[in-house]
């Protein structure tokens, strides 16, 4: 894995959209990438990337490969790999990943299970403007 590359970067070309001012009610599951702009009130699982844009809100699990919360969230995250909380985000609920980045003004109740042990630290600063 890259620790220099965003995470976003990793969406690629097929990925999926929940629009703003759109609320879905019911679990989605997929292999390729998420991108929740919208309301969503069920679960989401991912062998991809998952993002959850500011704006977007989320009630119910995550579960995914990559992770970025940048709106609200009220449930658990199960991660393969990594999860970001942005500057924005707010989190109600437990994380469980190898690697966990929380930026300075990210707003999280919950705990953190790593079950593994990284050599190396993943740092991210948030220097560009979306």
């Amino acid at each position: 894995m890259d620790n220099k590359r965003r995470l976003e970067d990793r969406l690629g070309a097929s990925r999926s959209i929940l629009a703003p001012n759109t609320k879905l009610k019911g679990n989605v599951e997929g292999a390729e990438s998420f991108v929740i702009k919208g309301y969503l009130i069920g679960d989401v699982e991912s062998k991809g990337l998952i993002w959850l844009e500011k704006g977007g809100k989320i009630e119910g699990q995550v579960k995914g490969a990559f992770i970025i919360i940048d709106g609200e969230l009220n449930g658990n995250i199960v991660s393969a790999e990594q999860v970001e909380l942005r500057s924005e985000s707010r989190m109600t609920g437990n994380v469980e990943t190898k690697n966990l980045a929380v930026a300075e003004g990210a707003i999280f109740e919950g705990e953190i299970h790593m079950p593994e042990r990284q050599k190396d630290s993943i740092t991210f600063v948030e220097k560009r403007k979306t």
